[in-house]
């Protein structure tokens, strides 16, 4: 919450939303500091599935990559489709980060806020950014549709803002978030919020979840998996059609986001981590 203030602060005193250069930086802090939260997937899938030998390390892994490159696939062959459900699917996980159990609508909201409120005052923005991924005229859509959402979803959000439903922490969090996506470049604000709210809170939750692992199998498993998808990275936008850097980053970020987000949220789905975070 302090970096974030600190980033609208700065915001609206040295524009940041102009920097393409601190957008391009952006984009890479997602990969090292975001990126590793899921690299915990191999803890988490050994304390769930008991992997003791080799040959199970093998079978889950080959299932990880394979449901990873099915998305890449459907990407590929379905890139308009492939984006929205992405977007979905976001929001929807999104929504877990916070222990909202018990307001259900809220809960929802938080997740459709921060998809939806980057298009209120950065459509045209969000529209390009969008394009260097899917047709514009899909993109186009997208934001426009992301507009009416931000409406209904930004009143629940304000109505408990302002009730004593909820607690300050959560309120200060809530309003940090939407002031986030409102007022900062899209990419700007995903990224503070993926490493600063969404990936620390989960390295934070699953150190206490995965108490049976030493501290340096935690950080293996921090910094390992995370070089393999580095380095994936880098293959695939080797061997790929080159297009600008700025197009080429932000299409390997998301989609490489999206490849593993389906296999991560069923590892976490699988070893009840949810149920365990909210009790």
């Amino acid at each position: 919450m302090l970096i974030s203030s600190l980033a609208l602060v700065l915001g609206f005193a040295f524009d940041l939303n102009a920097n393409p250069y601190g957008l391009l930086m952006t984009l890479v802090f997602v990969v090292l500091l975001g990126v590793p939260h899921g690299s915990l997937d191999v803890l988490f899938a050994s304390q769930t599935y008991d992997l003791r030998h080799i040959k199970h390390w093998l079978k889950f892994i080959a299932y990880y990559m394979a449901a990873a490159l099915a998305v890449i696939l459907v990407w590929w062959l379905v890139p308009n489709a492939f984006f929205i459900v992405f977007l979905i699917l976001s929001a929807l996980h999104f929504s877990d980060d916070l222990n909202l159990s018990g307001f259900t609508l809220l809960k929802w909201s938080d997740g459709a806020a921060i998809i939806s409120l980057p298009s209120v005052f950065f459509g045209h923005e969000l529209i390009d950014l969008y394009a260097m991924i899917i047709h514009i005229d899909i993109a186009t859509s997208i934001v426009k549709t992301s507009q009416l959402i931000s409406i209904p979803a930004g009143l629940v959000i304000a109505f408990y803002l302002v009730t004593k439903k909820i607690d300050l922490r959560t309120k200060l969090e809530l309003f940090c978030t939407c002031a986030l996506f409102l007022l900062l470049n899209p990419i700007l604000a995903f990224g503070i919020y993926f490493c600063g709210m969404h990936s620390a809170r989960h390295l934070i939750r699953s150190r206490y979840f995965l108490r049976q692992f030493t501290r340096q199998a935690f950080l293996n498993a921090l910094i390992l998996p995370t070089i393999a998808v580095i380095l994936m990275g880098l293959v695939i936008w080797w061997l790929g059609p080159k297009k600008p850097l700025e197009i080429d980053l932000i299409r390997i970020v998301f989609v490489g986001l999206a490849a593993l987000t389906v296999p991560h949220a069923w590892v976490l789905k699988q070893s009840k981590f949810q149920a365990h975070r909210t009790r």
